[in-house]
């Protein structure tokens, strides 16, 4: 029973968060006060440190899908951590796992947004020509396939079907008329359209 003056939380305290949050030596704290000082070379010793930690991460969420991509979403991760060293807290193994949380999700993210275009091309590409449709574009296809278009195709792409705006907005953005878009549109679609059907051939 507890004693006269004391309270239950007095006589048995819960853990106290300190208690859960993984222990951080005074030298990576060190580490971490002088990056965010400006130090490329504590940085660069809080990645030695930390990159193994966030590579696990990183495979354990790409393990169903784009497993290839872990090397350069690790190093998406401690580029977005430098940009971002204000925002760091004592916890620091923690803070790098939450900056690769966010490299994994802008990379899915865009590989959805990148695939739903794809797709779009596709469809209209098919409806406007009657040619076979290209099977399951990807991100990587659908990047190679913008390439090879001219400026003015891949800003017409990029603002109808990855931005989503519609004709008019997509003119009045690029300074041009309606007409001149769908024309852009037009053209660039039927040159995807080749692109992705011999992708899909090939693969």
């Amino acid at each position: 029973m507890p004693t006269q003056g004391t309270t239950l939380n007095q006589q048995r305290p819960w853990p106290s968060s300190r208690r859960r949050r993984p222990e951080v030596t005074p030298d990576t704290l060190a580490l971490l006060h002088r990056a965010q000082h400006g130090d490329r070379d504590a940085f660069a010793a809080l990645y030695l440190a930390y990159r193994e930690p966030v590579t696990r991460y990183v495979a354990v969420r790409m393990r169903y899908r784009d497993h290839d991509a872990v090397p350069d979403l690790v190093q998406e991760t401690f580029t977005g951590a430098l940009a971002d060293l204000s925002s760091a807290f004592a916890d620091v193994r923690g803070w790098f796992i939450v900056q690769a949380a966010k490299a994994c999700n802008q990379h899915d993210w865009s590989r959805r947004r990148y695939v739903s275009a794809a797709y779009a091309v596709r469809d209209r590409a098919a409806r406007d020509t009657a040619a076979p449709a290209a099977d399951r574009p990807g991100r990587i296809t659908f990047v190679h396939a913008m390439a090879r278009l001219t400026p003015g195709q891949r800003r017409a792409i990029q603002l109808r079907y990855l931005d989503g705006y519609p004709r008019d907005t997509a003119a009045r953005l690029m300074g041009r008329s309606t007409e001149s878009v769908r024309g852009l549109e037009r053209r660039a679609i039927r040159r995807m359209q080749i692109t992705l059907t011999a992708s899909a051939v090939t693969a």
